[in-house]
């Protein structure tokens, strides 16, 4: 199991915007919300989304070197490194951007724990 988990890729994107800004911009990039909802899928992209929480410590040490209060987390799970995490996760950055500008946002590779240049 090991070396297929370290397969998989991690981004995760801190903002201060809101739940329902955050799930507009995933629909508007193709992913549709589940039943139980904060699930984003998509048909065509093997990408899973989560909506959380922002205050959810799911990477603590990734979570004290943010300087603002995020008010969600947006996480973007592939079980094998696709070039669409990249694509998506710009998309859902720009978007929640040019959505309110001021929105404050960091993405992080959780994987690594490192910031990612956005």
């Amino acid at each position: 199991g090991e070396r297929i988990r370290a397969m998989g890729q991690t981004r995760v994107i801190y903002s201060d915007a809101t739940t329902a800004e955050a799930a507009s911009i995933l629909k508007s990039c193709g992913f549709l919300e589940s039943s139980q909802g904060g699930l984003f899928t998509s048909p065509n992209i093997p990408i899973k989304i989560y909506v959380v929480w922002g205050k959810s410590s799911y990477f603590p040490e990734i979570f004290a070197r943010l300087d603002f209060p995020p008010s969600i987390q947006i996480h973007l799970k592939c079980r094998e490194s696709v070039p669409e995490l990249i694509e998506v996760t710009l998309g859902a950055v720009n978007g929640l951007r040019g959505n309110s500008p001021g929105t404050r946002v960091k993405v992080f590779n959780a994987d690594t724990r490192e910031e990612v240049e956005c």
